[in-house]
């Protein structure tokens, strides 16, 4: 029976990063470190790999409790464990990291676009974009073909749209951390139908 430790070692990584940054480092060394994972526009130079994988390593908590409740309760703790217990330990992080990297450059592009054409504010290029949401909402949608029939659907448009709750609108855009969310879940779902679900039918027959 597969257990979940990778997903246990995982979030005991984001405790010690958080302990570490948020309360152990000055505010400038913890401004100059998040700052140095961040994946916004503006900072995605040559240091882009490094960059994509050190924002997923500290947990942005900024939100509210709700929010860090869905994130890493639901999204990372439920979710991404139940998708290693079921699949094991390499796709679970396999779509963790496909949902965070696919949707982060998606999002940049569109943040790239959003600016240029004066939808998003000039600043949107250098706000701090980091954490592990993006990994979590994939999660939570990869797991819709492990659950009952009747649950699928509106797990999965729960999932997709809930986001849009609490969006920020520019016209009819909404904000790209808001956009990357959706995208994300989206992603998850897909990946579900792909993947998850390829996974369990081969078990199935063999």
């Amino acid at each position: 029976m597969r257990r979940a430790g990778g997903t246990a070692a995982y979030l005991a990584l984001l405790l010690a990063t958080h302990v570490a940054v948020f309360h152990v480092l000055s505010a400038a060394a913890r401004d100059d470190v998040l700052r140095a994972i961040s994946t916004n526009l503006a900072d995605m130079t040559w240091t882009a790999p490094f960059r994509l994988v050190a924002s997923a390593l500290v947990a942005d908590t900024s939100g509210t409790v709700v929010d860090n409740i869905l994130v890493i309760g639901l999204g990372i703790a439920v979710c991404l464990g139940y998708l290693e217990y079921r699949l094991g330990f390499l796709r679970a992080v396999s779509v963790f990291a496909i949902t965070h990297v696919a949707v982060t450059l998606i999002v940049l592009a569109v943040v790239l676009l959003a600016t240029s054409s004066g939808r998003y504010p000039d600043e949107v290029r250098r706000d701090l974009d980091y954490g592990v949401s993006f990994g979590s909402l994939g999660a939570i949608g990869a797991v819709t073909c492990l659950l009952p029939k009747w649950v699928r659907i509106p797990w999965a448009l729960i999932a997709v749209f809930y986001p849009l709750t609490a969006a920020g609108w520019y016209g009819w855009l909404p904000d790209y951390s808001t956009l990357g969310h959706c995208l994300s879940a989206a992603t998850g779902v897909l990946l579900s139908f792909t993947l998850v679900r390829r996974r369990i039918e081969a078990t199935a027959t063999a």
